[in-house]
């Protein structure tokens, strides 16, 4: 009988970049995401006489998966099988799984596809393995880290932590919730400057972080008081706040991009156009909204609900971009 999950993206306030264990996706430091309440991914998890992953559009149509991403799946269920042999279940997973993945996430949007992704995976592990072993939601958090590492974050609602952890085990990283999807309606206005697949992807991206000469920098500030004062603001509803320590992360972590080797460059002219133009606007209008981009050229625009009408405004009116409107959700389920 089929276990079945669903999940959605996180944006993260401070970011995610850099591994201590690539294989194990163990994290430098820790961040801190708000989990969105759409678009949704829904994984079935079955046994099933050999392994197998197929993965469909929101049109119906099935999606051709290169070997590489049909091999990455079937290592982290090798992972995941790891972790529950710490936890004494280790005949929880059968010898194989058939994994049906529907996405509704569009690709190259510039939403964490991956922390959806691996986040439903791990829920429906979890749901599959039920009646030998519950799971906590942070022990789902450690099998959806083994996927992606912001896919730990999207296992609960709200607002929540990945956290950096200590030692080089399986288990030494985990999500925290800070508070549920009910603490603070804000939105996340996505713009999409360019509908085109990243020629480096986060993955590759995260080996390449510690070969930027400020990226030891980066990773102290986050540790001493970045993530600190994220976590009060979000806490104290404190925008203001917020807004400050998510740009300055935000831009340091390109900047740690652009300064790596090689050079990543994740945004483009357009990129920056909006920054530039959501700063100016913000400042004449004494509007409450922040931008933040991940590994690519999209720009989130999150702001409370008295904002939301005219950031949509604004971002209607950037010429050739995709909108995309979203707001705080309730996590994997």
């Amino acid at each position: 009988m089929a276990s079945i999950a669903q999940s959605t993206p996180n944006i993260a306030f401070i970011k995610y970049w850099g591994n201590r264990s690539e294989d194990l996706r163990l994290p430098m430091a820790p961040s801190i995401s708000m989990t969105l309440d759409r678009p949704t991914v829904e994984i079935a998890v079955e046994e099933a006489d050999a392994f197998s992953v197929r993965s469909f559009l929101e049109d119906g149509s099935e999606k051709i998966l290169k070997e590489k991403d049909s091999e990455r799946f079937r290592k982290v269920i090798e992972l995941m099988r790891r972790y529950l042999g710490t936890l004494d279940a280790d005949d929880a997973l059968p010898k194989a799984l058939a994994i049906t993945v529907r996405s509704r996430i569009p690709p190259a949007v510039g939403l964490a596809s991956s922390a959806a992704v691996f986040s439903c995976l791990a829920k429906a592990v979890a749901g599959f393995i039920g009646p030998k072993i519950t799971l906590t939601d942070k022990q789902a958090s450690v099998l959806a880290r083994l996927g992606s590492g912001s896919a730990a974050r999207s296992i609960f609602g709200g607002f929540s932590t990945l956290e950096e952890g200590t030692g080089m085990e399986i288990e030494s990283s985990w999500s925290e919730q800070i508070a549920d999807e009910h603490h603070w309606l804000l939105h996340d206005i996505v713009v999409v400057p360019a509908m085109e697949e990243k020629k480096i992807g986060s993955t590759e991206g995260h080996a390449l972080a510690s070969t930027s000469p400020f990226y030891a920098d980066r990773v102290q500030a986050i540790r001493t008081h970045r993530q600190r004062e994220c976590i009060d603001a979000i806490r104290m509803k404190d925008f203001e706040k917020l807004q400050r320590v998510a740009e300055d992360d935000c831009l340091d972590m390109h900047y740690v991009m652009e300064t790596g080797t090689p050079a990543l460059h994740y945004l483009n002219t357009q990129s920056h156009h909006i920054v530039d133009s959501i700063a100016q606007v913000r400042k004449k209008e004494h509007l409450p909204v922040l931008f933040t981009m991940d590994a690519g050229p999209t720009v989130h625009l999150v702001c409370p609900e008295e904002a939301r009408s005219a950031v949509l405004s604004f971002a209607k009116a950037q010429e050739g971009c995709t909108i995309f409107e979203t707001k705080v959700g309730p996590g994997a389920r």
